[in-house]
Order: C-alpha cells, then sequence, then structure tokens
C-alpha cells in the first residue's frame, strides 16, 4: 500500500532520480548495494520504492530459470505476441512477418528499406515484459555470441540497436530454407549425402566449440538447409559462454537456464546439472539418430512429460536400425488391419489400432506418414548404428570428446575404416575389410588379387553411364577396404616372417596395376594419397631393400620409392604443419636414401639423407619430449655416417656416428629395456666400429662390436622369427670378421669369418629368390676367402671367393643393371686372383683381374664421389702387376704398377687414404721398383 501511494504522489524529478540511483545499485555486487543505499540518506518511502525495483529486477532474472516445459509461447498471453509489430519499421527495416517465437522473444521477417540496398534479414526482440537490466544483459550477450561467430555454416549477426521504447533488438542473416530432417526427406538424400551434410553441421558447432560457446539447444528447426544444400545453424539464444573471463555473478542465469527441448536435451540439462560442449554432443546425436532412422530414440514417450524425462534419464535408447525394424513391423500391421476391418464400421478399426499401440508401445499417428524409402536398417547395423549410440550415451564423458572427434569418426565409415565407436580389434578390421576372418592369411591375399582384377574392370565400365558410375563407386570403396586390411594389417604380421617373401611378391606385385590406376583417383584426396605411398614403400621394400627380405632389385624398389616420394610431398606440400605427414616424408627420403646409398648413388643418397635430415630436426622442435622421434634421428645419423665410413673419411663418420649414440643413451636413461632403443644402439656401435677401424683403433673397433653382438644377440633370443634382428647377429659377426681381416690377422679372421655362412646359406635354402640372404651369402663366402688368403691357405681362399663369385653372378644376371652387384663381382675376382698368384697359376690370375678392372672403369666414371671403388681399382691394378712379373712380362707389369701408383697418390693427396693402408704407396714403389730391374 505504501509503494502505489507514493507513486501516485511522486513527482517526475524524484521519478529520475530514483531510476538514476536504480541504475548505480545494479552496477555494484549484490553485498555492497545496501552499504551504497545506506550511505545516499534516502528517505523512507523513496529506499522503499528503491528496494522494491531492485527486487523485481532480480525476481525477473529468476525467471530465466524455469524448465524447458515451463517456459514456452503458452507463457505468454496471445494479445501480448501479437501486438502487431507487422507493418512497421524499425530503424531501416520494415517488419513484414513473424518466423518464430523463442523463449526470450520473437522474430520476424523484415527488410531492409533506407534505399541503399535490398536485403531480407530476422529481425528478434526482447520480450517487452523480460526487458528488465538482467535479461538486457542476457539479450546484449547473444548479440556478442552471435557477432563472434563469423563461420559459413552459422546465421551471422548483420545489425543491432533498439525500438523507440528501449526494447533491445537485432538483425540476423535470413535464412530461407527447411529444417535438416525435413530437407533430407524432400529431398531424398541417400545415406552417404546425409552423413556428408551432418559433418557439416558437426563443424559450425565445433567452430562454435573453439570460440567457447555451447548451444544448448540443437534440433532439426535449428539447422536450415537451403535450396543449394548449404546448412546453417541458428538460434544461440541460450547458448553458454564458457570463457572463465566472463563474471560468473552475472553468468548465473546463462548456466542454469532451462530453456531447451526435451526430445533433443542431454540427461544433465534435464537434470540441471553443468552444461558443457558434451551437452551439445548428445543433441548433435539425437539429430544424427533421427536423419537415419527417421525417428527420435524416445518419441513414443513424447506426448507425457514425466515419460521422456524418465527415458531420456534411464532408458537405453533401441538401436537406429532396430528403431527402423520396429516402424516397419509396427506400420505392416497397422496396414493388414486397415485391411481386415475396411469393411467394417470406424470404431472397429481404432480398436484394433488402439490394440496395435497397447502392444507395441508405439504412437499410431507416427505411422500415418509413409516410410523413407531412403533408409534402412541393414545399412546402419554395426558402424552407424554405435557411433551414435556413442554419441548419446547418458554419461558425458564416454560420448565423443568434442564434434571433430564426431565427424572424424563418421568420414572414417564414409572412407571404410575402422571408428573408434567400435574396438579396433584384428577381428574387426578382418571383418570390415576382409570380410573373411576363418581364412588363413594367404587365402586372403588370393581373395584381394581377385576382387582388385574385378575393380579394375568395373571402373573402366563405370565411364559408360550414370548409373555403372554408382555402382563403381560402390565397389571402388569396397577394394579400398579390402585394400587397407591387406596391406596395413595382414602385411605387417608376415612382414619379417621368414620364408614369406613369396606371399609378400604375389601380393604387391599384383597390386601395382592398381595401385597405378588408383593414385589417378586419389588428387586432392590427402588421405588416400598417404595410403597409396605407404603401399609403394611397402613394394619397394619387397623389391630391393637391402636390410630386409626382399628380391634384390634394387631398380625396380627405387621405382616403386619414388612413386612413394611424389605422394608423400603432394601431401605435405599441402598441410606441412601435419607432423604425421612430416613424419612419413621424412621416413621416405631416409629409405630412399639407404637404397640410393646401396645402389652406389652416393650423392643422390646424400641429397635425401639432408631432406630427411631437416625434416627429422623439425619434428623433434615439434615433438620435443618424443622418444621414437629422437630415436630415428639417431638412426638416420648412423645410416648417413655409412657414406664417410666407407668413404675413409673416419672423422667426419665418428661426428656423426657419437652423435647419434649420444642420443641413444641419453634415452635408454629414461627407457632401459625400450626394444627399438637397444636395436638403434647395437646399430650404431656396429657402424661405429667401422670408423675406429679406419683410423688404426682395433681395439676400440672390436670393443663396440663385442657390445653390439651382446644387444643383437639378446633381441634374437627375444625375437626368434623376426628376420631382421636375426640378421643383425649375422651383420655383426661379419663386421667382426672384417675387421679381423683389416688388422691382418689371418687366424682369427678365418675363424670368424667362417661362422658367417651359416645363417645366410639356411635362409637362401629356404627362400631361393631373397636376394638380401644372396647377398649376405656372397659376403660370407668373400670375407671368409679374404681369412683364408691371410692364414697362408690359398687354396680354400680360391673355393670361397668362387662361391662368393658363383652366388653374386645369379644375383647380377637378375639385376644387369645393378652396378653395386659388378662391383662386388670385381673384387671377388681380384681376391681370388691374389690367392691364384700364390699357388703360382698368373695366366689365370691375369685373366681374372681383366675382367675386374673392365668391370670398375665405367662404375667409377659414373661415381666418381665414391674413393671406395677407386680404391677397389688400385689394387686391381697393383695384384695386375704382380701377375705379369710372374710371367715375365716386366713392361706391363711396370704399366699397371703406374696405374695403382696413380691413384694411390691421388687419395692421398685428398686425404682419403686409409689410415690402415698408409704404407699403401711405399709397398706400390717397393714393387715398382723390383719389377724395373
Amino acid at each position: 500500500m505504501q509503494r502505489s501511494y507514493f507513486l501516485k504522489n511522486m513527482l517526475n524529478d524524484e521519478w529520475e532520480k530514483i531510476k538514476k540511483i536504480v541504475e548505480s545499485v545494479l552496477n555494484h555486487k549484490t553485498t555492497e548495494r545496501n552499504d551504497f543505499l545506506d550511505g545516499l540518506n534516502l528517505s523512507v518511502e523513496m529506499r522503499a520504492e528503491i528496494d522494491s525495483l531492485i527486487a523485481f529486477d532480480d525476481e525477473s532474472a529468476d525467471f530465466l530459470n524455469q524448465s524447458a516445459v515451463n517456459y514456452s509461447r503458452d507463457f505468454f498471453d496471445d494479445e501480448d505476441i501479437n501486438n502487431s509489430l507487422i507493418g512497421q519499421k524499425i530503424g531501416v527495416y520494415s517488419i513484414h512477418r513473424e518466423l518464430g517465437f523463442g523463449g526470450m522473444g520473437a522474430v520476424y521477417l523484415a527488410e531492409r528499406n533506407d534505399g541503399k540496398f535490398e536485403q531480407k534479414v530476422a529481425l528478434k526482440f526482447l520480450k517487452r515484459e523480460l526487458n528488465t537490466a538482467a535479461l538486457r544483459r542476457r539479450f546484449k550477450q547473444e548479440r556478442e555470441i552471435l557477432a563472434s561467430l563469423e563461420h559459413p555454416n552459422i546465421a551471422r549477426l548483420i545489425d543491432a540497436g533498439t525500438t523507440d521504447d528501449k526494447i533491445p533488438y537485432f538483425a540476423m542473416e535470413y535464412v530461407e530454407g527447411l529444417p535438416i530432417d525435413e530437407y533430407c526427406r524432400k529431398n531424398k538424400l541417400n545415406l552417404n549425402q546425409r552423413l556428408d551434410l551432418f559433418r557439416i553441421v558437426c563443424n559450425a558447432v565445433a567452430f562454435a566449440h573453439r570460440n567457447l560457446i555451447v548451444h544448448r539447444d540443437l534440433k532439426p528447426s535449428n539447422v536450415l538447409v537451403s535450396q543449394n544444400g548449404t546448412p546453417k545453424l541458428l538460434d544461440f539464444g541460450i547458448s553458454k559462454i564458457l570463457s572463465e573471463e566472463f563474471d560468473q555473478t552475472n553468468s548465473a542465469t546463462v548456466t542454469k537456464l532451462g530453456v531447451m527441448t526435451p526430445s533433443y536435451a542431454s540427461p544433465e540439462q534435464l537434470q540441471s546439472k553443468s552444461v558443457t560442449t558434451a551437452t551439445d554432443i548428445y543433441s548433435l546425436g539425437v539429430i544424427l539418430y533421427e536423419l537415419l532412422s527417421g525417428h527420435r530414440p524416445f518419441e513414443a514417450k513424447e506426448s507425457d512429460l514425466k515419460q521422456i524425462y524418465q527415458a531420456v534419464l534411464e532408458n537405453e535408447p533401441p538401436l537406429p536400425s532396430a528403431m527402423i525394424e520396429t516402424f516397419s513391423k509396427t506400420l505392416k500391421q497397422f496396414t493388414e488391419a486397415k485391411t481386415e476391418v475396411k469393411q467394417e464400421e470406424n470404431k472397429n478399426l481404432n480398436t484394433k489400432f488402439n490394440k496395435i499401440n497397447r502392444e507395441t508401445g508405439q504412437n499410431r499417428l507416427q505411422y500415418t506418414i509413409s516410410a523413407d524409402a531412403n533408409l534402412n536398417s541393414q545399412s546402419l547395423r554395426g558402424d552407424l548404428d554405435n557411433i551414435v549410440l556413442k554419441a548419446i550415451r547418458k554419461e558425458p564423458e564416454r560420448r565423443y570428446s568434442s564434434a571433430e572427434n564426431f565427424s572424424e569418426d563418421i568420414k572414417k565409415y564414409l572412407r571404410g575404416l575402422p571408428v573408434s565407436a567400435r574396438p579396433n580389434t584384428f577381428s574387426y578390421r578382418a571383418e570390415k575389410f576382409v570380410k573373411r576372418n576363418r581364412a588363413s592369411v594367404f587365402a586372403g591375399l588370393l581373395i584381394f588379387i581377385a576382387v582388385l582384377g574385378g575393380i579394375v574392370a568395373t571402373l573402366w565400365q563405370s565411364q559408360i553411364a550414370q548409373a555403372e558410375r554408382l555402382k563403381a563407386e560402390k565397389r571402388f570403396n569396397e577394394v579400398r577396404k579390402l585394400a587397407n586390411s591387406n596391406l596395413f594389417d595382414v602385411y605387417p604380421e608376415i612382414e619379417n616372417l621368414e620364408g614369406s617373401i613369396k606371399a609378400r611378391e604375389k601380393i604387391l606385385t599384383n597390386a601395382l596395376e592398381y595401385l597405378d590406376s588408383l593414385s589417378k583417383e586419389a588428387a586432392g584426396d590427402l588421405e588416400l594419397q598417404s595410403e597409396l605411398a605407404t603401399a609403394y614403400e611397402k613394394v619397394g621394400d619387397v623389391q630391393g631393400a637391402l636390410n630386409n627380405s626382399s628380391l634384390g632389385n634394387i631398380k625396380a624398389g627405387l621405382e616403386s620409392y619414388g612413386k612413394a616420394t611424389s605422394l608423400r610431398e603432394s601431401v605435405f606440400l599441402a598441410n606441412d604443419k601435419n607432423s604425421d605427414f612430416k613424419e612419413k616424408l621424412a621416413n621416405n627420403y631416409y629409405v630412399t636414401g639407404r637404397t640410393l646409398w646401396n645402389n652406389t648413388q652416393t650423392k643422390e643418397a646424400e641429397n635425401a639423407f639432408e631432406k630427411s635430415l631437416k625434416l627429422r630436426r623439425e619434428l623433434i622442435l615439434d615433438l620435443p619430449d618424443s622418444i621414437d622421434a629422437k630415436n630415428r634421428l639417431a638412426v638416420l645419423l648412423i645410416d648417413y655416417g655409412a657414406i664417410p665410413a666407407f668413404n675413409f673419411e673416419a672423422k667426419k663418420a665418428l661426428e656423426l656416428f657419437n652423435q647419434a649414440i649420444e642420443i641413444i643413451e641419453t634415452l635408454r636413461q629414461k627407457e632401459p629395456e625400450n626394444i627399438d632403443l637397444k636395436k638403434s644402439l647395437a646399430r650404431g656401435l656396429r657402424i661405429l666400429s667401422k670408423a675406429k677401424s679406419a683410423v688404426g683403433d682395433y681395439d676400440g673397433g672390436l670393443n663396440s662390436l663385442n657390445q653390439a653382438l651382446q644387444l643383437s644377440k639378446e633381441l634374437a633370443d627375444q625375437f626368434p622369427t623376426d628376420f631382421k634382428i636375426q640378421r643383425s647377429v649375422w651383420l655383426t659377426e661379419s663386421m667382426t670378421c672384417e675387421l679381423f681381416i683389416d688388422q691382418g690377422d689371418g687366424i682369427k679372421s678365418a675363424e670368424s669369418c667362417l661362422k658367417t655362412i651359416n645363417f645366410p646359406e639356411k635362409a637362401l635354402s629356404k627362400e631361393p629368390e631373397n636376394g638380401v640372404v644372396a647377398y649376405d651369402l656372397a659376403i660370407s663366402h668373400f670375407n671368409t676367402s679374404r681369412g683364408f688368403r691371410l692364414a697362408e691357405k690359398p687354396a680354400d681362399a680360391i673355393i670361397e671367393a668362387t662361391k662368393a663369385i658363383d652366388v653374386m653372378s645369379k644375383l647380377s644376371k637378375k639385376n644387369p643393371d645393378d652396378s653395386e652387384y659388378k662391383r662386388n663381382l670385381a673384387i671377388y675376382e681380384t681376391e681370388k686372383s691374389r690367392a691364384l698368384i700364390k699357388i703360382n697359376q698368373p695366366e689365370k690370375a691375369i685373366s681374372g683381374l681383366e675382367n675386374a678392372i673392365a668391370t670398375l672403369i665405367p662404375i667409377i666414371e659414373t661415381d666418381k664421389e665414391t674413393t671406395t671403388y677407386q680404391y677397389d681399382l688400385c689394387i686391381a691394378y697393383q695384384y695386375s702387376a704382380a701377375a705379369y712379373s710372374k710371367t715375365g712380362n716386366k713392361k706391363n707389369a711396370i704399366i699397371n704398377i703406374d696405374k695403382a701408383l696413380t691413384i694411390a697418390n691421388n687419395l692421398k693427396t685428398s686425404n682419403l687414404l686409409r689410415t690402415s693402408d698408409g704404407d699403401l704407396i711405399s709397398q706400390l714403389e717397393k714393387e715398382k721398383a723390383e719389377y724395373s730391374k
């Protein structure tokens, strides 16, 4: 009563004073307001009026905390709703008609009329009765949210202002389109088209989340799709700002706001719990459920508020595929019932329908429409069922962690890849790609080859007609699934198995033609290009990798690596910030460099290693805590250092090796049992011994080899069927025998070299096509021949050298353009000739040495950088002179010894002569003096 009396007798200036005081009070924190007012010495009546107005403002803020069902259009008087803004002019806009009505206000279609340009907009007004300070702040906040969301799939904010009577409004982009579910039905979108459209919506939501905004009311009516198929996300009016910078007192009403649609609301929303981005994931899941099945998970309960709340909070949703089946079954029942009673009274028909309703728990009205012919339960079973159910799990932490992850899982499904919503087990991948998980590996490979032939034919025929094109696309995806399974699931299982080379050759060689045709389809598809590159690299490994079980065809291997390089570079160029793309390109350069080095292409190998080294150092900066990244850098330094080590540049080699081993030892302090680090350390110690022996440190070299052998044997015991690891033991023992040869210790070298023959000999008997073990066997025979020569057993040396020549000749015939095989044949001939000279058969020695010299000269002309070849030629000339001297032909002896001296002096001038051969020149001069007598 007192307030009414005061208002009735209040003067205008008193009212203006009260308004100013109230505005000032509202800018203070709640706890500070009483102190502020006490200090103003107000009259009792004026203080009461101010307290009353502040209380009314607080009550209006609490109004926002109502639940969804209480906060609807029905709350407002129809007369107030239709307060006839239609036809009025607000700012530069003329209002045409009402578009919709939300919790905080109405939305109207308006058109700009200032004469500058024509533009339709959606004008959103705050309800007059809600025009309080708290809700104006909320309305302003919505405006700020929209202004920050510049995205092609989010309706943008165009303008903002207030009416003459201070009602806030803002103008939004007018989206003329259909709700996403209606659009899909009307345009008869197929499954993949619906998924692609939904992924665009996910990207828009993800953008909002990255800007710390949760929509909180995602539903089909808030996702309109224009006529050209572009979806637009609407209505951020109930969004929650996640920024910690936003004042918590002011945001209290925002975070508790109950405006939402129960059918799409998450359990935590219905329980008034904390809302996060997981809330939007749930709503997106319900939308996808509806797009794929034509129904919502609990739509049968939607007519009863209590039931829908209980269902969302407690009941497990049916599978989307099961929902379609239930719908189809019930629709069939209704159709049959209608037929049965078509002659009866309408009440009998209703009685029949009601009986079906009670039995099925469904609403008859759902089945009065035709079923969507573009939806079927079979296509949803498995991955899509699991993807949808993961998104709408009741526990927020069990849903997708982000809208990007949700979208990515759908992308994986579309590409035929394993999805995260299913366990990533081998059996699942086999079911998805191979579809014959009970068959043996080789049977699966044969099926893959057969399907490859079929798909190539289908792809060709698909150009004939549009219908065939669709069929070909389906077959293309099916084969891609099989290719991924066999190349990336099955193949790694047999890659390192002894005796598997023929199976690996068959699957990969037959795949080459298919891969070449598939690569034409890969333009712009980074993921497919990366898959193809991996496949080509695996083909290259089988064809010519000398560090693994392969066919020994280095040229073919390099061609496959080259195809992979082009694809890797294209993918990396498109996204050079992607660490995975960078890692794979670095590895491609590394493998190519190793193969080039094995093929005597030294300069090209160094170039590839340098490219890999640049990327490896960048990766360590990108991933400073990654042990794998640092280990791979160490391995690269080791293999790069092999080039100067074998070219007698010991100082440069030692620098690279020491860097590598320091990295590995540091990493091993953190993970001493790490298998990869053990492999890398053994590798580094082996090659380090080569550099040490080159400078005459044989004890240091032997110590490094003993450490490497211990590590290699430990790994071999741990992995008895792994060919690479078993071969590493052989490689360490071979380098030990070579060290004794460099020392000139005949007994130890013959004994240690002889033991290295057993491993490659057995491996070659199991796999005669294996070029790697054939090469290893030739090396073992050659080293044993050298050992016997030093042990003064020339007859045994000739036997072993002959065996080495026989094995290497077979390899060279298979690969006639391989200069490394030819170079080896030349040094084997030289070794055999040295033994022939010992047993006084100079004529045979001369014949072998002439062949060796004729082989080495063109190799050196092609590769003048590799000094090892020059040293080999020098030795061949030296012993050719010795053989001629034995026959009494001193003229030819002097010619050949002069050629040897020229090469040795050039090496010395370039500081490339090995420390162990420091007396080579004096030895050659001494021999020349003898031939000149």
